[in-house]
C-alpha cells in the first residue's frame, strides 16, 4: 500500500503499535553521525583504491586501454545513478540501505525478494573483500596460508565494527586517508610521465590478444563500460548509515549524490591518467597485475611496494566498512519484523552502551567466514548478476514522483530521464552478465530464480499466512524532523 495515501494514514496508529517491543519502545540507533562521518563510512566502503588497483586490473585485462573509456563512460554512469539512490535515501531514511525505500513505494511483493536476495550477495562481498585481502597480503609475503588470512581479517573487522559509530567512521578514516596516498602517488606518477594524448587513447584503443596489440571491438568497449561502472559505484553505500545521521532526512540526500560523484572522479580520473603516461602497454596489458607493472616500469620498486602495502590497508578498510554498513541492514530486517519473531528479535539487540547492531554483527561475520570457504569463483557468480538495484530502484523513483513521496527534500533532475537511464544501464548489464558464460550468466539465472522463488514464497505462504504484508511509516508529517519516518514491513494481524 502506498505511503501517505488514506487508509496508511487512517492505520498509522495501529500499525505503529504492532513495531513496538514488549517494553513499548523499539530498538533505535543513535543519531550521532555528521555528513562527513557517514561520507567517511561511504567512501571507506566502496574504497577508490580498491576499485583501482583490482577492479582497475580486471577491465585492463579484458579492453586493453580501452579501459579509458569504460572508466569515463561508467564512471559518469555511475554518477548519474547516484542520483536515484539521492533522492530515496532522502525521502526514507533508514538504516536498511535501499530497502526501506522499495517498501514504501513498491510495496513488500518486490521488496521482499529483493530482502531475501541481499543475504547471499551481501555474505558473498564481505567474503570476497576478506579473500581479497589475504590475497593481496600473500603478493606482499608469499607463503602465507590463504584462509587464515581471511578469517583474521574477519575477526579484526568485527572487532572494530561492534564498537560505536563514530569510533569506526574515525578509524575507517585513518585507512582511508592511507588509501588516498596510495591513489595520490598513482596519479602523480601518472602526472609526471606524459606519453600520450587522451584523444590518442580514447580514439584508438587496443587491448593484448595472444602477445598481440589489436584494436579493441566496440563491443568489447561495451562491456568494459559496464565493468567500469559496477567498479566507480558505491554511492548506496552511505544508506546504511542514514538512520545514525543528524537531520538525515535533509542531509542524507546531498551526501549520497556527492559520494557517488567524488567516487567516480577519484576512481575513473586516476585510471585515465596511468594509460596516457603508460610507456609499455604492451607488457603492462600482459601481467598478472597490470597496475603494479606499470608502477614499477615507470615510478621504481621501492614507489610500488609502498603502493601495494597502502592498497592492503584500503582492502581491510573496505572490509571493516562493509561489514558496518551489512551489520546495520541485518538489524533493519530484524527491527522491522521481516523474519520470524526470534530471529527478528536477535537482529534487532543494540549494545546497552555502544549502541552497535552486536548480534547482526557477530551474525553476518560468521556466515561471511562460511561463505568464505566456497571459493572466489563461487563468490564471483553470486555476486555478478546481481542488476535488481537499478531496476527497482528506477520503478520507485518513477513511483514516488507519481504519488508525491519522493523528490521534497533531494529530487535527480530532469525527470523522468534519471530512472529512464537506470533501466537502460539495467539492461545492458543483463547483457553484459549473460554473455559471461563463467560467472556472468550463472549469477544471472542463479539470483533470478531466487528472486522468483521468494515472489512464489511470499505469495502462497507469507499472504495465506498473515492477509499480506503492510508498509508502515511512523510520522507521516514529521519529514525533517530528527527522527523521520522509517518504513518498514510486519506481518498484519
Amino acid at each position: 500500500m502506498p505511503l501517505g495515501s488514506p487508509r496508511a494514514e487512517g492505520e498509522h496508529g495501529r500499525r505503529a503499535d504492532r513495531m513496538q517491543d514488549p517494553e513499548g519502545t523499539p530498538p533505535r540507533l543513535k543519531r550521532v553521525l555528521s555528513p562527513v562521518g557517514v561520507m567517511l563510512l561511504a567512501f571507506s566502503a566502496l574504497s577508490p583504491a580498491f576499485s583501482v588497483y583490482i577492479g582497475g586490473d580486471a577491465v585492463l585485462h579484458l579492453a586493453g586501454t580501452g579501459a579509458a573509456v569504460a572508466f569515463l563512460l561508467g564512471g559518469l554512469a555511475a554518477a548519474i545513478l547516484g542520483l536515484l539512490y539521492a533522492e530515496v535515501a532522502a525521502a526514507f531514511p533508514g538504516a536498511g540501505g535501499i530497502y526501506p525505500s522499495l517498501a514504501a513505494l513498491l510495496g513488500p511483493f518486490l521488496t521482499f525478494p529483493y530482502i531475501v536476495l541481499l543475504i547471499p550477495v551481501t555474505l558473498a562481498q564481505t567474503a570476497f573483500a576478506a579473500v581479497g585481502m589475504a590475497d593481496y597480503i600473500r603478493v606482499l609475503a608469499p607463503g602465507l596460508p590463504l584462509m587464515p588470512l581471511a578469517f583474521g581479517g574477519i575477526v579484526a573487522a568485527t572487532g572494530i565494527s561492534v564498537l560505536n559509530v563514530r569510533f569506526g567512521a574515525l578509524v575507517t578514516g585513518v585507512f582511508l586517508a592511507i588509501e588516498g596516498a596510495a591513489l595520490t602517488i598513482l596519479t602523480g606518477v601518472a602526472v609526471l610521465h606524459p606519453s600520450r594524448s587522451l584523444a590518442e587513447v580514447l580514439a584508438h584503443p587496443v587491448m593484448l590478444d595472444h602477445g598481440v596489440l589489436k584494436s579493441v571491438p566496440l563491443f568489447t568497449l561495451g562491456l568494459a563500460a559496464v565493468s567500469g561502472l559496477w567498479t566507480c559505484g558505491g554511492a548506496s553505500w552511505g544508506m546504511y548509515f542514514a538512520e545514525e545521521m543528524h537531520d538525515a532526512q535533509r542531509k542524507i540526500g546531498r551526501v549520497v549524490a556527492w559520494t557517488g560523484a567524488i567516487a567516480a572522479l577519484t576512481i575513473a580520473g586516476p585510471m585515465i591518467l596511468m594509460l596516457l603516461s603508460a610507456g609499455d602497454v604492451k607488457s603492462m596489458l600482459g601481467a598478472e597485475a597490470p597496475i603494479a607493472a606499470y608502477l614499477r616500469q615507470t615510478g621504481g620498486p621501492v614507489i610500488s611496494a609502498v603502493v601495494s602495502a597502502g592498497v592492503a590497508a584500503a582492502i581491510f578498510n573496505s572490509l571493516v566498512a562493509c561489514m558496518m554498513a551489512y551489520s546495520r541492514y541485518l538489524y533493519a530486517t530484524g527491527r522491522d519484523g521481516i523474519w520470524p519473531r526470534p530471529i527478528s528479535a536477535a537482529l534487532s539487540a543494540l549494545h546497552p552502551r555502544l549502541g552497535s547492531p552486536v548480534t547482526a554483527t557477530l551474525l553476518l561475520a560468521g556466515l561471511s567466514a562460511a561463505m568464505a570457504l566456497i571459493g572466489e569463483k563461487a563468490l564471483l557468480i553470486l555476486l555478478s548478476g546481481n542488476v535488481s538495484d537499478y531496476l527497482l530502484i528506477s520503478l520507485a523513483i518513477f513511483v514516488g514522483r507519481r504519488e508525491g513521496t519522493t523528490g521534497r527534500f533531494f529530487s535527480a533532475p530532469l525527470h523522468p530521464m534519471v530512472p529512464v537511464f537506470g533501466l537502460g544501464v539495467t539492461a545492458m548489464a543483463l547483457i553484459a552478465d549473460w554473455l559471461d558464460p563463467d560467472a556472468g550468466r550463472p549469477s544471472v539465472l542463479l539470483l533470478t530464480s531466487l528472486f522468483v522463488a521468494a515472489l512464489v514464497y511470499y505469495h502462497f505462504r507469507l499472504r495465506q499466512v498473515s492477509r499480506g504484508w503492510l508498509v508502515v511509516a511512523e510520522g507521516i508529517e514529521a519529514l525533517g524532523a530528527e527522527d523521520p519516518p522509517i518504513p518498514a514491513m510486519v506481518v498484519a494481524e
